[in-house]
């Protein structure tokens, strides 16, 4: 299903089968398909051509360093240090990010994520980024409305989250178990609402946050079949928004996420592990946040009785934001539930 992300990339002296480590440390294969005798390369003069680095997006396609504004250097910087040196090591000023040239790796310290990396003569038209699933969805059926993943407590990916939850979100709590969320028509509702935005507001990034809900476990199959419904919110209260309310801490969300004996349900993914007495569930969602404004009661969007769209989402303070408030669904994308006691 996935498409060659990896069609520009010099292949001169590597066998045919290639790994790229994804998001939350999940290493992924493609196979590299070659016609014989087939030059999948423009044969080009690049002795006058700069040379552009890029990343492999959560999209499972290549994105230059200049379209993350998270990213405080260019692909002239990285460059000129890669040149006198291939097989070191680059830190940044502020010691956020970390370039390995000989494992190709791109290491955000911060949020302790890393993204393959590459060095490329084309342009990125050749990078774009499409609505395709994560490369780091495994056993994908496109025939189910979604799958519920359970991660091994010994994977990268299940520590990473795992980590986050604690340490990001402060959840002082025995994690049970965690599950990664496939929803193919979910997923391209996002990267498309994406997509729009970016373009409307003439931006080549847009601030995503990945945020704690706290809910009852017998709204987990519809979230995770149809998302989060904005005509069900303010069953709690609407003081920032009447929309759908995400928090930074999952001790937030904690508050909203009822005890329960139900186990998770199995849609399209493996039995579920069952575990005795009652546990508790959040979600961890990757929210499109963009352009906060400070959020009131009666607001029904976040530039409320304007015709103008100029902010994403609503926030109890603009400084310092610790609730979110979004007001269409199609700006989140449901990750992670995680079941704890």
């Amino acid at each position: 299903m996935l498409e060659n992300t990896e069609e520009d990339m010099d292949t001169s002296d590597t066998p045919g089968c290639w790994y790229y480590l994804a998001d939350y440390g999940q290493c992924s294969q493609f196979e590299k398909q070659q016609k014989m005798g087939e030059n999948t390369e423009v044969d080009m003069d690049t002795a006058d051509t700069p040379c552009w680095w890029y990343y492999l997006a959560d999209c499972g396609h290549w994105h230059r360093f200049e379209d993350d504004h998270n990213l405080t250097f260019s692909s002239e910087d990285v460059d000129t240090f890669y040149l006198k040196n291939s097989k070191d090591i680059l830190n940044t000023s502020s010691f956020s990010y970390r370039i390995d040239f000989s494992e190709m790796l791109l290491t955000d310290l911060t949020a302790r994520r890393q993204k393959r990396i590459k060095r490329s003569y084309n342009t990125e038209k050749r990078c774009s980024c499409f609505s395709l699933a994560p490369v780091f969805w495994e056993s994908f059926d496109p025939d189910c409305p979604y799958q519920l993943i359970p991660l091994s407590a010994h994977s990268p990916e299940y520590q990473t989250v795992e980590h986050y939850v604690k340490t990001d979100g402060l959840l002082d709590r025995t994690i049970l178990s965690i599950y990664r969320i496939q929803n193919l028509d979910l997923w391209e509702l996002y990267c498309r609402k994406k997509k729009q935005l970016m373009r409307i507001q003439g931006i080549k990034e847009i601030q995503e946050r990945r945020l704690f809900h706290g809910t009852d476990i017998k709204n987990v199959d519809y979230i995770c079949k149809y998302n989060f419904d904005v005509r069900l919110a303010g069953q709690h209260g609407n003081i920032f928004g009447k929309g759908i309310y995400f928090a930074k801490h999952a001790t937030y969300a904690d508050r909203y996420s009822m005890s329960s004996s139900e186990p998770l349900p199995v849609y399209g993914g493996k039995a579920q592990l069952v575990h005795s007495g009652k546990t508790k569930i959040i979600f961890l969602a990757r929210v499109m946040t963009g352009k906060p404004v400070a959020g009131q009661s009666h607001f029904q969007k976040p530039d409320h009785g304007s015709p103008e769209n100029l902010h994403d989402s609503c926030v109890n303070d603009v400084s310092r934001p610790k609730i979110f408030v979004i007001f269409d669904s199609n700006q989140i994308y449901p990750e992670y539930v995680i079941q704890y006691s």
